[in-house]
């Protein structure tokens, strides 16, 4: 009886760690730019943050994707993004916060924008990092 509840409490606390794009702290991202386009839905406005990703197959590629109402303005939405790997030989996988507004006809537009790197050839690749990859 003891050995399941054991087993129970390891798989939850493994599942505990596990990487999500959770909220991060913006200080813990590099602020670019934001793409100078309008999008017709929140989903939409992803494509124009992550390009053409994933390029191929390759890799087994995925991309996690948060949305929420922005904590300190609900008015706004924030999005939380993961994607990897990427066909890179220094960036193995990127992060992103978007903050969105919604326009008066509608339309949605990426205001503020920070990236992350994990990076295959930094003193720590399973460490995010604020900065482009070595």
């Amino acid at each position: 009886m003891i050995r399941p509840l054991l087993l129970a409490a390891a798989s939850l606390g493994l599942a505990a760690c596990a990487t999500t794009p959770d909220a991060v702290p913006e200080a813990e991202y590099l602020r670019v730019p934001p793409p100078p386009l309008d999008a017709r839905s929140p989903a939409e406005a992803i494509t124009n943050i992550i390009g053409r990703y994933p390029e191929s197959m390759e890799g087994a590629p995925t991309l996690d994707v948060q949305m929420r109402p922005l904590a300190s303005d609900p008015s706004r939405l924030e999005m939380i993004g993961v994607a990897g790997p990427m066909l890179d030989d220094s960036v193995r996988m990127t992060g992103w916060r978007a903050i969105l507004e919604q326009s008066a006809n509608g339309s949605w537009r990426v205001t503020e924008l920070g990236v992350r790197y994990k990076c295959y050839r930094s003193e720590n690749p399973d460490e995010w990092r604020a900065a482009l990859c070595p």
